[in-house]
């Protein structure tokens, strides 16, 4: 799998069990956590007009590893939001 493009690590966040990410990223593009060795929770959000259209966006999770799953995107801007731990 490919790697998203990081955009933006967002290091203000003072929950410990919290991670937060921008990312440019494509149908099917990978992100592994830079503060958990298990991520438990990925939540997923577009960071642009997807042309008021509803285009589903979901993640699946293994280990530390955040698999982004959304057709026909390409390069689009995502909020990622990962709980897990150490």
């Amino acid at each position: 799998m490919t790697a998203a493009t990081i955009t933006e690590l967002l290091t203000d966040v003072h929950d410990p069990t919290v991670e937060e990410v921008i990312l440019e990223a494509s149908n099917g593009e990978t992100y592994v956590s830079k503060k958990f060795g298990k991520v438990r929770h990925a939540m997923a959000t577009f960071l642009e007009d997807m042309e008021a259209h509803s285009i589903p966006i979901s993640c699946v999770v293994s280990g530390r590893t955040v698999t982004i799953h959304s057709d026909s995107i390409t390069d689009k801007a995502i909020a990622l939001r990962l709980r897990g731990l150490k």
